[in-house]
C-alpha cells in the first residue's frame, strides 16, 4: 500500500524523533530512546562480524520499506513505499546481490513509481515512464565507475542486506567512522541487535547511522540516518522495514524475459536501450510481430531459422533517401549469388505512404509497419538500418545509412554466408 506525503511538526526534540523511529516496528512496540538500545549484552550474542556476514549471504530476502525523508525547510515529509528482493551473487564482482526493487511515491499529480533490478551484469532501472538498461557485455564503463557503478548506485539499492553488509564492512575498517554495537537488547518484547555509526571529518560530523537488526536473523528492522546533522544542509531519512508472505513481494527476475513479463507494459512502450546495432552481429536476430499493409501479421521468435537468407531493412519512409534505399536493396538482391528473401520493416504506420514508395511487393519480400519496436530491440537509433541474416536467424552483417555502393554491400555480405 502506497503511503502519503504525511505533516509533521516542526522543531522536534530529539526525544520525539527517536519516538517516531522506533513507533511502529511491530504492533505493541513501545517508543524507546537509543539507550534502551545499547542496554548490556546477554549471552549467546553474535559479534559484529558475524551480523555483517548474516547480511551479506542473505537468501531469498523479501521485504517492503516505508522510507522517509525529512528535510528542514519541507513542510511534509517525502514517504516512499518501496518493496525489495534479493538474492547473494556469489563470485559476481560487480555486485554483492542480484535484485528487483520496485517503489512508489504518491504526489500530488499522481503517483509516481518505478523499478530496479540487476542480474549477471545486467542492469535495469524505470522511472518517470523511462526504462533504461545497461548490460556490462556490451558497455563495462557505467558498472565500474567511482563509487560502484550504475547497479550499486540506483535509489533504494543500499537497504538491500547485501549492500548494508558490505556498507558496515567497509565502515568497520575506515578511521573515519566511529562504531558502537550493541548485540542483545530488547525493543518492545523483541530481541534486537543495535549499531550506531558516525562519521567525521577532520570535527565535523557529516552522517550518524542508527541500525537495528533482529537478533535471530540479523535482517535489518529500521535505519535512521542523518545527515549534516546541525547544518542548514540537514537531512534525516528514516526506514522501517516489514516482512510480509514472499508472495506479497515476489523472487528476484534472473533473466530479462523473467523481467519484461514482470512488467511487459514497461518494456513495450517505455524501453531505451543503450544497445547498439553493431552490436548484432553474430547474434541471434531479435523476435519481432508486427502488422502489414494487408491487415495481416507476421511474426517470429528470437533465435527462428528463416527459410532462405534474409536481408531486414528497417526504413522511415519520411526519411531522405528512402526510395534509392529501397532501389538499391532490390538491386542488390536480384544480383546476389544465391536466393534471398527481403523484408522492408516501415517504422511508420501508414500503410498509404507505404504502398505509394513499394508498390507492388516483388517475389520474396515481405512489407512491414510499426517496426519501431523491431529498430528499437535492434538498437536501431537511425535509418536506413540494413541487417543481414543466415538461414539460422542469426546476423551475419550490419549496413548503416545510404550510400551509392549499397547495392553491392548487399551481395558482398550474401556472398560471405
Amino acid at each position: 500500500m502506497a503511503c502519503a506525503r504525511q505533516s509533521r511538526p516542526r522543531n522536534k526534540t530529539v526525544l520525539v524523533i527517536m519516538e517516531k523511529i522506533f513507533k511502529g516496528l511491530t504492533r505493541g512496540w513501545l517508543a524507546t530512546g537509543l539507550s534502551a538500545l545499547l542496554a548490556c549484552a546477554g549471552a549467546g550474542a553474535m559479534t559484529l562480524d558475524e551480523a555483517i556476514s548474516r547480511l551479506e549471504r542473505a537468501e531469498g530476502f523479501a521485504a517492503t520499506a516505508e522510507y522517509a525523508v525529512t528535510l528542514p525547510q519541507a513542510q511534509d515529509d517525502i514517504v516512499y513505499s518501496v518493496k525489495l528482493a534479493s538474492e547473494p551473487a556469489s563470485g559476481d564482482p560487480l555486485c554483492e546481490a542480484d535484485y528487483l526493487i520496485s517503489w512508489e511515491l504518491p504526489t500530488p499529480s499522481g503517483l509516481s513509481e518505478g523499478f530496479l533490478g540487476y542480474f549477471d551484469g545486467h542492469h535495469y532501472r524505470y522511472r518517470d515512464h523511462r526504462l533504461q538498461e545497461y548490460h556490462y557485455e556490451w558497455d563495462s564503463i557505467p558498472f565500474i565507475t567511482r563509487g560502484g557503478g550504475v547497479q550499486r548506485n540506483g535509489q533504494f539499492v543500499d537497504l538491500l542486506p547485501q549492500e548494508l553488509g558490505a556498507s558496515l564492512r567497509r565502515m568497520a575498517s575506515d578511521s573515519l567512522v566511529s562504531l558502537s554495537f550493541n548485540p542483545d537488547t530488547i525493543v518492545g518484547g523483541r530481541s534486537v541487535m543495535g549499531l550506531t555509526a558516525v562519521q567525521s571529518v577532520r570535527g565535523y560530523t557529516g552522517r550518524i547511522m542508527k541500525l537495528l537488526l533482529d537478533r535471530s536473523t540479523a535482517m535489518p528492522l529500521m535505519i535512521d540516518n542523518e545527515f549534516n546533522p546541525g547544518q542548514i544542509s540537514e537531512q534525516l531519512v528514516v526506514v522501517k522495514y516489514g516482512y510480509p508472505a514472499d508472495s506479497a513481494v515476489g523472487g528476484v527476475p534472473l533473466s530479462e524475459e523473467a523481467l519484461a513479463a514482470r512488467y511487459p507494459e514497461v518494456f513495450e512502450k517505455y524501453r531505451e536501450s543503450n544497445y547498439s546495432i553493431e552490436n548484432l552481429r553474430g547474434e541471434p536476430l531479435p523476435g519481432f510481430s508486427l502488422p502489414t499493409p494487408t491487415r495481416e501479421r507476421y511474426s517470429r521468435a528470437k533465435g527462428d531459422a528463416f527459410a532462405a537468407p534474409t536481408i531486414v531493412a528497417i526504413l522511415d519512409p519520411e526519411a531522405g533517401f528512402a526510395a534509392e534505399t529501397l532501389a538499391a536493396l532490390r538491386e542488390g538482391v536480384g544480383n546476389a549469388p544465391r536466393g534471398v528473401d527481403l523484408i522492408l520493416a516501415f517504422v511508420s504506420g501508414n500503410p498509404d505512404r507505404v504502398r505509394e514508395l513499394v508498390g507492388e511487393p516483388r517475389a520474396g519480400e515481405t512489407v512491414l509497419l510499426s517496426a519501431r519496436s523491431l529498430a528499437r530491440d535492434c538498437g536501431a537509433t537511425s535509418f536506413p538500418a540494413v541487417i543481414v541474416a543466415d538461414e539460422r536467424g542469426r546476423v551475419a552483417n550490419v549496413i548503416l545509412g545510404f550510400n551509392n555502393s549499397l547495392a553491392t554491400d548487399v551481395i558482398q555480405s550474401v556472398a560471405t554466408l
